[in-house]
Protein backbone atom coordinates (compact mmCIF):
# COMPACT_ATOMS: atom_id res chain seq x y z
CA UNK A 1 0.00 0.00 0.00
CA UNK A 2 1.16 3.63 -0.98
CA UNK A 3 -0.83 6.07 1.03
CA UNK A 4 0.20 9.48 -0.67
CA UNK A 5 -0.13 13.35 -0.16
CA UNK A 6 -0.49 15.58 -3.33
CA UNK A 7 -0.42 19.18 -3.09
CA UNK A 8 -3.13 21.60 -5.06
CA UNK A 9 -2.76 24.71 -6.15
CA UNK A 10 -5.91 26.66 -7.56
CA UNK A 11 -4.31 29.43 -10.44
CA UNK A 12 -5.76 31.96 -12.90
CA UNK A 13 -7.08 30.27 -15.62
CA UNK A 14 -5.15 32.62 -17.99
CA UNK A 15 -6.89 31.08 -21.11
CA UNK A 16 -9.95 32.79 -19.94
CA UNK A 17 -8.30 36.30 -19.54
CA UNK A 18 -9.83 39.04 -21.94
CA UNK A 19 -7.83 41.80 -23.24
CA UNK A 20 -9.20 44.99 -21.81
CA UNK A 21 -8.44 48.87 -20.52
CA UNK A 22 -9.16 47.29 -16.68
CA UNK A 23 -6.02 47.34 -14.50
CA UNK A 24 -4.52 43.72 -14.50
CA UNK A 25 -4.86 43.12 -11.34
CA UNK A 26 -8.97 43.99 -11.81
CA UNK A 27 -8.93 41.48 -14.55
CA UNK A 28 -7.20 38.63 -12.58
CA UNK A 29 -9.14 38.82 -9.66
CA UNK A 30 -12.15 38.61 -11.98
CA UNK A 31 -10.67 35.64 -14.00
CA UNK A 32 -11.79 31.93 -13.44
CA UNK A 33 -9.92 29.68 -11.53
CA UNK A 34 -8.47 26.05 -12.12
CA UNK A 35 -6.35 23.66 -10.60
CA UNK A 36 -2.60 24.42 -11.87
CA UNK A 37 -1.74 21.61 -14.90
CA UNK A 38 1.50 20.39 -13.23
CA UNK A 39 -1.06 19.44 -10.08
CA UNK A 40 -3.31 17.93 -12.44
CA UNK A 41 0.07 15.76 -13.32
CA UNK A 42 0.54 15.08 -9.73
CA UNK A 43 -2.62 13.83 -8.69
CA UNK A 44 -2.94 11.73 -11.61
CA UNK A 45 0.33 9.65 -10.94
CA UNK A 46 -0.60 9.23 -7.19
CA UNK A 47 -4.21 7.96 -8.50
CA UNK A 48 -2.38 5.49 -10.43
CA UNK A 49 -0.25 4.65 -7.68
CA UNK A 50 -3.10 4.09 -5.63
CA UNK A 51 -4.57 1.65 -8.40
CA UNK A 52 -1.87 -0.32 -8.66
CA UNK A 53 -0.44 -0.96 -4.90
CA UNK A 54 -3.88 0.29 -2.42
CA UNK A 55 -3.39 2.89 -0.09
CA UNK A 56 -4.90 6.36 -0.26
CA UNK A 57 -4.72 9.97 -1.97
CA UNK A 58 -4.72 12.59 0.34
CA UNK A 59 -4.83 16.25 -1.33
CA UNK A 60 -3.53 19.16 0.69
CA UNK A 61 -4.64 23.04 -0.55
CA UNK A 62 -3.69 26.33 0.21
CA UNK A 63 -4.76 29.47 -0.85
CA UNK A 64 -6.61 32.82 -0.23
CA UNK A 65 -10.14 31.78 -1.75
CA UNK A 66 -9.77 27.55 -1.89
CA UNK A 67 -12.77 26.80 -4.44
CA UNK A 68 -14.98 23.81 -2.99
CA UNK A 69 -15.44 23.17 -6.59
CA UNK A 70 -12.65 22.57 -7.64
CA UNK A 71 -11.58 20.67 -4.31
CA UNK A 72 -14.51 18.16 -5.67
CA UNK A 73 -13.25 17.98 -9.11
CA UNK A 74 -9.38 17.07 -7.37
CA UNK A 75 -11.60 14.34 -5.12
CA UNK A 76 -13.62 13.25 -8.63
CA UNK A 77 -10.10 12.17 -10.15
CA UNK A 78 -9.49 9.80 -7.42
CA UNK A 79 -8.50 11.06 -4.33
CA UNK A 80 -9.88 9.91 -0.78
CA UNK A 81 -10.17 13.24 1.02
CA UNK A 82 -8.83 16.54 0.92
CA UNK A 83 -7.60 19.35 3.90
CA UNK A 84 -7.75 23.10 2.62
CA UNK A 85 -6.25 26.64 4.31
CA UNK A 86 -8.66 29.35 2.76
CA UNK A 87 -7.65 32.50 4.27
CA UNK A 88 -7.88 36.59 2.67
CA UNK A 89 -4.44 36.91 4.80
CA UNK A 90 -2.86 34.24 2.59
CA UNK A 91 -3.04 36.69 -0.83
CA UNK A 92 0.16 37.66 -2.08
CA UNK A 93 2.28 35.56 -0.26
CA UNK A 94 5.43 33.73 -1.22
CA UNK A 95 6.49 29.87 -1.61
CA UNK A 96 7.70 29.66 1.91
CA UNK A 97 4.46 30.49 3.28
CA UNK A 98 3.36 28.12 1.53
CA UNK A 99 5.31 25.40 2.37
CA UNK A 100 5.55 26.26 5.88
CA UNK A 101 1.68 26.13 5.87
CA UNK A 102 1.80 22.42 4.02
CA UNK A 103 4.40 21.16 6.03
CA UNK A 104 2.11 21.77 8.95
CA UNK A 105 -0.52 20.00 7.39
CA UNK A 106 1.63 17.45 6.81
CA UNK A 107 2.65 16.96 9.92
CA UNK A 108 -0.71 16.73 11.50
CA UNK A 109 -2.05 13.54 8.76
CA UNK A 110 -0.71 10.28 9.60
CA UNK A 111 0.89 7.20 7.94
CA UNK A 112 1.85 9.29 4.42
CA UNK A 113 4.89 7.99 2.83
CA UNK A 114 4.87 9.79 -0.78
CA UNK A 115 4.41 13.91 -1.18
CA UNK A 116 3.80 14.64 -5.29
CA UNK A 117 3.70 18.16 -6.17
CA UNK A 118 3.62 19.51 -9.66
CA UNK A 119 7.31 20.70 -9.99
CA UNK A 120 6.31 24.45 -10.87
CA UNK A 121 2.80 26.59 -10.38
CA UNK A 122 1.01 27.56 -14.05
CA UNK A 123 1.02 30.69 -13.12
CA UNK A 124 4.08 32.10 -10.79
CA UNK A 125 6.37 29.68 -12.28
CA UNK A 126 8.55 29.83 -9.03
CA UNK A 127 9.56 26.28 -8.67
CA UNK A 128 10.01 27.10 -5.26
CA UNK A 129 7.05 25.21 -3.04
CA UNK A 130 8.17 21.64 -3.73
CA UNK A 131 11.84 21.80 -2.90
CA UNK A 132 10.76 24.24 0.28
CA UNK A 133 8.33 21.79 1.74
CA UNK A 134 10.82 18.61 1.81
CA UNK A 135 12.92 21.42 3.76
CA UNK A 136 10.34 21.76 6.12
CA UNK A 137 9.48 18.29 7.17
CA UNK A 138 13.46 16.93 6.76
CA UNK A 139 13.21 14.39 3.85
CA UNK A 140 14.71 13.77 0.59
CA UNK A 141 13.49 15.23 -2.21
CA UNK A 142 13.83 15.07 -6.35
CA UNK A 143 12.74 17.52 -8.88
CA UNK A 144 11.34 16.93 -12.62
CA UNK A 145 10.32 13.35 -12.01
CA UNK A 146 8.98 11.83 -15.30
CA UNK A 147 8.94 8.10 -14.69
CA UNK A 148 7.78 6.80 -11.35
CA UNK A 149 7.45 2.96 -9.93
CA UNK A 150 7.35 1.19 -6.65
CA UNK A 151 9.53 -2.37 -6.57
CA UNK A 152 9.55 -4.70 -3.56
CA UNK A 153 8.99 -1.93 -1.54
CA UNK A 154 11.59 0.38 -3.47
CA UNK A 155 10.56 3.90 -4.77
CA UNK A 156 12.61 3.78 -8.00
CA UNK A 157 12.21 7.38 -9.67
CA UNK A 158 13.31 8.36 -13.38
CA UNK A 159 14.39 12.07 -14.26
CA UNK A 160 15.35 13.61 -17.87
CA UNK A 161 17.79 15.91 -18.62
CA UNK A 162 18.93 16.99 -22.00
CA UNK A 163 21.21 14.31 -22.80
CA UNK A 164 20.76 11.37 -19.90
CA UNK A 165 17.85 9.56 -18.53
CA UNK A 166 18.85 9.22 -14.48
CA UNK A 167 17.18 6.72 -12.26
CA UNK A 168 16.95 7.08 -8.95
CA UNK A 169 16.03 4.80 -5.53
CA UNK A 170 15.02 6.91 -3.52
CA UNK A 171 14.23 6.09 0.51
CA UNK A 172 10.75 6.93 2.19
CA UNK A 173 8.89 8.95 3.07
CA UNK A 174 10.44 11.48 -0.15
CA UNK A 175 8.82 14.44 -2.05
CA UNK A 176 9.28 14.30 -5.71
CA UNK A 177 7.65 17.22 -8.30
CA UNK A 178 6.14 15.83 -11.85
CA UNK A 179 6.13 17.39 -15.14
CA UNK A 180 3.29 17.96 -17.69
CA UNK A 181 5.84 14.47 -19.44
CA UNK A 182 4.82 12.40 -16.69
CA UNK A 183 1.34 11.30 -17.80
CA UNK A 184 -1.91 12.41 -19.06
CA UNK A 185 -4.61 13.23 -16.44
CA UNK A 186 -7.50 11.37 -16.56
CA UNK A 187 -11.10 13.18 -17.09
CA UNK A 188 -13.73 12.44 -14.68
CA UNK A 189 -16.41 10.02 -15.29
CA UNK A 190 -19.66 11.10 -14.27
CA UNK A 191 -19.94 8.22 -11.43
CA UNK A 192 -16.71 9.76 -9.96
CA UNK A 193 -17.69 12.93 -10.07
CA UNK A 194 -20.87 11.85 -7.81
CA UNK A 195 -19.17 9.87 -5.40
CA UNK A 196 -16.56 12.90 -5.43
CA UNK A 197 -19.52 14.57 -3.22
CA UNK A 198 -19.44 11.80 -0.21
CA UNK A 199 -15.43 12.31 0.41
CA UNK A 200 -14.77 14.34 3.23
CA UNK A 201 -13.16 18.25 2.69
CA UNK A 202 -11.51 19.71 6.34
CA UNK A 203 -11.12 23.15 6.77
CA UNK A 204 -8.00 24.48 8.94
CA UNK A 205 -7.46 27.93 9.79
CA UNK A 206 -4.57 29.73 10.12
CA UNK A 207 -4.97 30.04 13.83
CA UNK A 208 -5.45 26.08 13.48
CA UNK A 209 -2.19 25.41 12.59
CA UNK A 210 0.02 27.95 14.31
CA UNK A 211 1.41 29.51 11.44
CA UNK A 212 1.39 33.23 10.61
CA UNK A 213 1.33 34.76 6.83
CA UNK A 214 4.34 36.75 7.01
CA UNK A 215 5.87 36.24 3.36
CA UNK A 216 9.85 37.39 2.96
CA UNK A 217 8.49 37.87 -0.74
CA UNK A 218 5.18 39.95 -1.24
CA UNK A 219 3.53 40.46 -4.67
CA UNK A 220 2.89 44.23 -4.67
CA UNK A 221 1.69 44.57 -8.08
CA UNK A 222 0.93 42.95 -11.40
CA UNK A 223 1.25 45.20 -15.19
CA UNK A 224 0.82 44.17 -18.34
CA UNK A 225 3.97 44.85 -20.21
CA UNK A 226 3.29 46.65 -24.20
CA UNK A 227 5.06 44.91 -26.71
CA UNK A 228 4.47 46.18 -30.45
CA UNK A 229 5.66 44.80 -33.73
CA UNK A 230 8.23 46.75 -36.45
CA UNK A 231 5.74 45.22 -39.48
CA UNK A 232 8.80 45.04 -41.81
CA UNK A 233 8.38 44.21 -45.33
CA UNK A 234 11.08 42.43 -46.93
CA UNK A 235 10.51 42.24 -50.79
CA UNK A 236 12.97 40.53 -53.64
CA UNK A 237 14.37 37.45 -54.92
CA UNK A 238 15.24 34.71 -51.87
CA UNK A 239 18.79 36.23 -52.02
CA UNK A 240 17.97 39.59 -51.84
CA UNK A 241 15.92 38.93 -49.27
CA UNK A 242 18.09 37.17 -47.37
CA UNK A 243 20.62 40.07 -47.43
CA UNK A 244 18.00 42.71 -46.69
CA UNK A 245 16.90 40.71 -43.21
CA UNK A 246 20.71 40.04 -42.49
CA UNK A 247 21.42 43.76 -42.71
CA UNK A 248 18.51 44.53 -40.38
CA UNK A 249 19.61 42.02 -37.86
CA UNK A 250 22.85 43.40 -37.77
CA UNK A 251 21.44 47.07 -37.40
CA UNK A 252 19.46 46.05 -34.78
CA UNK A 253 22.15 44.18 -32.42
CA UNK A 254 20.34 40.92 -32.98
CA UNK A 255 23.09 39.45 -34.53
CA UNK A 256 27.06 40.29 -34.94
CA UNK A 257 29.16 40.19 -37.49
Amino acid sequence: MVNALVCVKQVIDVSQLKASDAPVQEAMQQAPRKISEFDLNALEEAVRLKEKHGGKVTVLSVGPDVKPMLIREALAMGADEAYVVSDPAIEGSDGLVTAMLLAEMARRIKGWEIILCGEASSDEAGYQVGPRLAKELGIPFLAHVTKLEIRSGRLLAERALEDVFETYEVPLPALLTVGLEINTPRIPSLLMIKASSKKPITYWSLKDLGVAAEPALRTVEVKAVKSERKNIVIEGNPEEAAEKLVTILLRDGVIKG
